[in-house]
């Protein structure tokens, strides 16, 4: 199942989901080879990845499936220098209830700002992380941005 605080989030809000159960996974190829979902789903899917600021601040910046982020401009979205963000670790994650695989950018954690890049605004129905790295959640990108407390949309991503 999904991280709980996930859960309460979306319920909170009356936010319709599926959950997708598989094998645990951890990179894209894995996404391939050990879940049910095609390039395709791929293409309209949101990978967050997170980061911890010298501040102590922890980012979450979600992307589409196939960008790559661009670290000088996540940078300056949540007003740090680029050399002050730094890719969070498996403890950073385990206190925000999360593994290596699942992050979400479905989080109300007070100690976390959520950047989500321009594209995903109209992306639809995306795939996104759970907070687990054994299940996916499908859920409108609209949504995504509906729940999620002081939200930062920037353009954060090359595709």
């Amino acid at each position: 199942m999904p991280s709980p605080a996930v859960v309460e989030l979306l319920e909170k809000a009356g936010v319709e989901y599926v959950v997708h159960r598989h094998d645990a996974i951890r990179t894209g190829e894995d996404i391939l080879a050990r879940t049910v979902f095609t390039g395709d789903d791929v293409l309209n899917s949101v990978k967050t990845l997170a980061f911890g600021l010298l501040s102590g601040v922890i980012v979450l910046a979600a992307i589409p499936g196939p960008g790559r982020i661009r670290y000088g401009q996540l940078a300056s979205a949540v007003g740090a220098r680029r050399q002050d963000v730094r890719p969070a670790g498996p403890d950073l994650l385990g206190r925000l209830d999360m593994e290596p695989g699942g992050v979400t950018p479905l989080c109300a954690h007070p100690a976390v700002t959520v950047v989500v890049d321009t594209a995903v605004t109209g992306m639809g129905r995306v795939l996104c992380g759970s907070g687990r790295s054994d299940c996916t959640l499908e859920v409108a990108s609209s949504d995504v941005m509906g729940v999620v407390p002081g939200i930062v949309v920037a353009d954060i991503a090359t595709l």
